[in-house]
């Protein structure tokens, strides 16, 4: 390992060799992160030093935190190690005296997860990666990172990706792993060396993925006349997590949480209430691309009839028998025709079929007066 000291290390180099005469007032150093870092991850991190004795508090957005703690006391100085959970957006960290409650260090984290465009950097903002050169020293007094990993490029299911392990447990936790993560081969799809930061990933997520996975991109975007943005982008890990999932496809969460992760804001739904409750959104949507601009596997009255045979051109079977479930034009709308959407919504709360609009004849007059006027 590269043993030239960052400025960094010096610091708390400096602050250990203050005389301890009562309180010490050398100020605390900050180890990880940065200031200003956008982080990937939800679980961040925290490491600083502060002159031995001092008894600190942490607020996470003016919060008091009170989550897992690692104190490593010395005889200068004492480390202090915390894992924050973070929530999407920017947050502000504040180290307390805790006698005095005055602030011993300040600083700003953007946590902006790969699945969102929600969250942008601002002024001062900056991709953090520990695993620098510098990053690593700062914490090499009392960490061992090897140099060389068993792992090579002949050899590349050897166990040495329980060094990762060892620090980043989270990585196992997920119930199904993806299958490198599963026989600790980190450095099938991460790199080793110093690029400018170790453990980098060792190509774009389309070229990466498509390595094992015959080529699906290429696949998928030759053959669907629309394709789902992410995919278009060969951004994979929006929705499926490199390292494990909650799904066979590694899936971040199931549907629909994990498509209103960015749908939300069109569908603002409670996951629980709209009309095919028990239904996934993959039930009607592909989630890599399709024949239609809304990616569902069949377009307007042939998709609803996918499942609700019963409902046939005529409108027999319809709980309003003879009612048309298709025609040129819709009345409530001249511009567009007849189909089953113009009654139904299949994502709404308040879609008719919930109404009960047979027994109640305010809702009757109120809903189909839209066309019955």
């Amino acid at each position: 390992m590269d043993r030239r000291w960052p400025t960094v290390f010096l610091a708390v180099l400096a602050l250990a060799m203050v005389p301890r005469t009562g309180r010490c007032a050398a100020a605390p150093v900050l180890l990880a992160p940065a200031d200003g870092a956008v982080v990937r991850g939800a679980d961040l991190r925290v490491v600083y030093a502060v002159p031995a004795g001092t008894r600190t508090i942490v607020r996470v957005d003016e919060i008091p935190w009170d989550g897992r703690r690692v104190p490593v006391p010395g005889d200068r100085v004492d480390l202090e190690h915390l894992s924050v959970r973070l929530e999407e957006g920017r947050h502000r960290i504040r180290v307390l005296d805790a006698e005095t409650e005055a602030e011993l260090l300040g600083f700003t984290v953007v946590y902006a997860p790969p699945y969102s465009t929600r969250t942008a950097a601002g002024p001062g903002d900056r991709p953090y990666a520990f695993h620098t050169r510098q990053g690593e020293a700062a914490c090499s007094g009392c960490h061992n990172l090897p140099g060389e990993f068993e792992t090579a490029p002949d050899r590349p299911l050897s166990p040495a990706g329980k060094v990762c392990a060892a620090c980043h447990p989270g990585i196992e936790a997920a119930p199904n792993l993806h299958g490198p993560v599963a026989v600790y081969a980190c450095f099938q799809c991460h790199r080793t060396d110093y690029g400018p930061a170790r453990f980098a990933v060792r190509s774009s997520e389309a070229a990466g993925c498509g390595a094992c996975h015959d080529d699906f991109l290429a696949r998928i975007l030759g053959r669907k006349k629309y394709v789902h943005g992410p995919v278009a982008t060969g951004a994979c890990v929006v929705c499926h997590d490199p390292h494990g999932g909650r799904t066979n496809a590694v899936l971040r969460q199931t549907p629909p949480g994990l498509c209103l992760l960015c749908h939300a804001q069109t569908l603002p739904l409670p996951a629980s209430r709209e009309l095919h409750a028990k239904l996934a959104c993959t039930g009607c949507h592909d989630p890599h691309g399709g024949a239609t601009a809304l990616l569902t596997r069949l377009e307007g009255n042939p998709l609803c009839r996918s499942c609700h045979p019963d409902i046939d051109r005529d409108g027999a079977g319809h709980p309003l028998a003879g009612h048309p479930v298709r025609a040129a034009v819709d009345p409530s709308n001249p511009a567009r025709p007849l189909t089953c959407l113009s009654c139904h919504d299949p994502h709404g709360t308040r879609d008719v079929a919930r109404l009960d609009i047979e027994h109640n004849e305010t809702l009757q007059r109120q809903f189909c007066r839209r066309c019955h006027y």
